[in-house]
């Protein structure tokens, strides 16, 4: 009978003892069976011989049989003395031993445990590392160091693990990576307790745990030490932060082995450009962090300084680009908040663009929190009636009539009034209300245009790129077009160029193009603006972006770039609609360059609901044909 491993060790706990093996039983057994075929064959039939023959069969499987028992004696008896050997080793090492799975569970931890952590071995097993360790340490623990390494190989990681107190303690382990050893197929941490008692930590062990692997940089945690320990000065000097975002390092260390080398350079850099005062840090999410000893607009410089500065640095994937955010510090602001403000500050510096350097005020945090606010009332602002549509009409200045409205949603909230689409669309597009939003667009726009008296007018509605992708816009055009009984020749769906690279996305507009249905690219040349694209794709309008329109009254270049839009299109067989015409002299412009179709103030605000139902836009295309100073 064997003897089973202990089910509560791991496999490393239960190794594989050396093989012993017995070599005599098998030619006994070939003997035997010899004997047993040939005797019969010379002394045939006589009982004897034939009992003797069944004894000379028997003989050589029992002496078999008995020495497999043997075998798996002497075996058992080896893995029990080995298994004792592992325990006793693991028990009686001062520092304890974890053992941990491919998915960092525990699956072995050592007596010595309790004494250093107060948890007992068996509380641990079955659980995941993490959550015990620190979160400022943890990137460097489970992040690219825990790669799984060739030979067995270790390296030294520093942590802070929390005790059954919940306080932090200060490991040291030394990572066996056994995980592609078969007899293993683990990784083997042996630990120990670098927190000295009544002495606090070591410091050259703390200095490790406070510095960035790569770049030897304080990390998040140093930084917000530093940040405590700034708040209590800086009403006697002075201090700013700048938060420093990088973008292009994920390009540039996408070949194995550069990353390192490309932080270095970059640390480097942006050191070389600081001042002998100023203190640089690692942030999160791979984001700079400098300490600027001076006042916000000493910040501002160093930031700006910085930012100029990466455009030097020459990488596989090409220069690096930054954005900036500035905040100064007070008494009276606790270290998260302070990155909280350079944070905002920062993500209005990326809004503005690459190479971007913007300080912290109030109104950027009024901002966030309306934004909050708006985020948060969206969800029910269907349900409680608060959107609506408005239609913008499209104008034929050629045969001065309204060829079609564009369907634009409009929010009125109950306290802050009507929100702009420029607000609330974003905020809809980063989550699923946004197809829920855009079915009810499709629904609502069909239904009211099919409610006007004129049996030509069309309706432009835009679809954004999540509700395509979704692979349910025909079916979302499909039944609106069924429920509001609107011919699929008067619906014009708007979508942006950079879903025609879809495949999928192709495949359902030429699906709705045999419907009858008209495709039509909005903001036309503000995204990858590949011609080659256009040819051969299910496109039937091309809607140019007002950005073309600045300065276009006295930029020579502007009015070139206008006219090459038309000519473009008419190459192409596609109508240009021109948007955002404001003025009657940019009209009077277009329509002397050959714009045939408009839509913009310079003809009319959107309508509500009830003035196209009215058939207020069928006079809309005179009230810019009207002479100056007679009132339209």
């Amino acid at each position: 009978m064997t003897t089973a491993p202990d089910p509560g060790q791991p496999t490393a706990a239960n190794p594989t003892p050396p093989p012993r093996g017995r070599a005599g039983f098998l030619p006994v057994l070939c003997f035997g069976l010899a004997l047993v075929a040939v005797v019969p064959v010379l002394l045939p039939g006589h009982p004897l011989l034939r009992a003797l023959s069944v004894l000379l069969g028997l003989a050589p499987i029992t002496a078999a049989l008995t020495a497999v028992c043997r075998r798996q004696q002497l075996l058992a008896g080896d893995l029990r003395r080995s298994q004792a050997a592992f325990r006793t080793l693991a028990k009686s090492s001062v520092d304890p031993v974890v053992i941990l799975d491919e998915q960092l569970r525990v699956t072995f931890a050592s007596p010595a445990l309790a004494g250093v952590l107060g948890r007992e071995p068996g509380e641990m097993l079955g659980l995941p590392l993490e959550p015990v360790i620190h979160p400022d340490d943890r990137a460097g623990l489970f992040g690219a160091n825990l790669q799984r390494r060739e030979n067995g190989e270790f390296a030294v990681r520093t942590a802070r693990v929390r005790a059954a107190d919940g306080q932090w303690r200060l490991m040291q382990a030394t990572v066996r990576d056994l995980r592609n050893d078969p007899d293993v197929g683990a990784l083997v941490l042996h630990c120990r307790d670098v927190t000295s008692r009544g002495r606090g930590v070591d410091p050259e062990l703390l200095e490790l745990s406070l510095a960035d692997p790569v770049t030897g940089l304080p990390n998040r945690t140093a930084l917000s030490r530093r940040l405590a320990a700034v708040q209590r000065t800086v009403a006697a000097s002075p201090v700013a932060l700048v938060l420093l975002s990088i973008d292009g390092v994920a390009g540039a260390t996408s070949r194995p082995g550069t990353e390192e080398t490309v932080l270095r350079v970059l640390t480097s850099r942006l050191s070389r450009e600081l001042r002998g005062e100023d203190w640089l840090a690692r942030g999160k999410d791979g984001d700079f962090v400098v300490l600027v000893d001076g006042t916000v607009s000493d910040a501002e410089v160093v930031a700006t300084r910085l930012v100029s500065t990466l455009g030097y640095i020459a990488t596989p994937a090409g220069p690096l680009t930054a954005t900036a955010g500035v905040t100064g510090l007070a008494a009276d602001i606790d270290p998260g908040e302070a990155l909280r403000r350079a944070d905002l500050a920062l993500s209005s510096a990326c809004s503005a663009g690459v190479g971007s350097v913007h300080r912290y005020d109030d109104a950027l945090r009024n901002a966030q929190d309306r934004r909050s606010t708006l985020a948060v009332d969206l969800a029910g602002a269907l349900e409680r009636g608060e959107l609506r549509l408005a239609f913008q009409p499209v104008v034929d200045v050629v045969l001065h009539r309204t060829v079609s409205v564009e369907a634009l949603l409009r929010w009125r909230h109950p306290e802050l009034g009507d929100v702009s689409p420029q607000e609330f669309v974003p905020l809809a597009e980063e989550s699923p209300l946004i197809t829920e939003l855009g079915r009810w667009v499709l629904r609502e726009a069909c239904s009211t245009v099919a409610r006007t008296t004129d049996d030509e007018l069309s309706v432009a509605v835009n679809v954004s790129a999540r509700q395509v992708r979704s692979g349910q816009l025909v079916s979302d055009v499909v039944a609106a077009l069924e429920s509001s009984a609107l011919p699929a020749s008067r619906l014009i769906v708007e979508i942006t160029e950079s879903m025609l690279l879809d495949e999928h996305v192709a495949a359902d507009l030429e699906t709705l193009r045999g419907l009858g249905v008209r495709i039509a690219v909005d903001d036309f040349g503000t995204g990858w603006s590949s011609l080659a694209y256009l040819v051969g794709m299910p496109v039937d309008l091309l809607k140019m972006d007002q950005h073309f329109l600045a300065h276009v009254e006295t930029d020579p270049q502007r009015r070139a770039l206008c006219r090459a839009i038309l000519q473009l299109g008419t190459t192409l067989n596609l109508p240009v609609i021109v948007e955002g015409v404001a003025t009657p002299a940019v009209l009077a412009l277009l329509r002397d360059m050959g714009h045939r179709f408009v839509q913009g103030y310079a003809f009319s605000r959107p309508l509500e609901a009830e003035q196209l139902a009215a058939g207020v836009w069928r006079t809309v295309p005179y009230v810019a044909s009207a002479p100056p100073g007679v009132p339209a």
